[in-house]
């Protein structure tokens, strides 16, 4: 089996502009996914320059905390929500097995489901079957279409 997956980098509009950091990313707070510099600004996605994984599952993550801040930006109050580096990205191992693996920023694993659905350290049937079966489901009919209920923002302390 191949896995192949193409170099990642933002857009040359944000590469070459005085929105990107060093790396060519959107410059972003790595918590409120705030520009560092621009505070009208906020990102989300493949654009983002943070230590997180570029996945649908981050977007799903990050969706909910730019939609919280941007609110409380605009109405001029602390910004509330906090993204920790959500990332999943499903390991195949043998035929109707996986490990669906759920981290945040350094690798610190953070699982959403409970452990006997998605133990996220080891292969399982029933990991295989949420990901072949279920996230279809709530990827195709709720998160593109904004009808995502289950990925509430953390609450940011202070």
């Amino acid at each position: 089996m191949l896995h192949a997956v193409p170099p990642q980098r933002a857009p040359g509009f944000i590469r070459e502009s005085v929105l990107a950091n060093d790396g060519g990313w959107l410059n972003l707070a790595d918590d409120t996914l705030q520009h560092k510099t621009f505070v009208n600004i906020f990102g989300l996605g493949d654009v983002s320059g943070t230590g997180n994984a570029k996945t649908a599952a981050a977007v799903r993550k990050q969706a909910p905390v730019v939609a919280e801040n941007l609110i409380a930006s605009l109405r001029n109050q602390p910004l509330p929500a906090a993204y920790l580096g959500y990332g999943s990205c499903p390991l195949t191992v043998e035929n109707g097995r996986i490990v669906l693996a759920e981290f945040g920023y350094n690798g610190v694993l953070q699982p959403s489901f409970p452990q006997w659905v998605n133990d996220g350290t080891k292969a399982t049937r029933a990991a295989w079957w949420l990901k072949a079966k279920q996230l279809p489901t709530l990827y195709w009919h709720g998160m593109l279409k904004g009808r995502e209920w289950l990925a509430k923002p953390e609450v940011r302390e202070g």
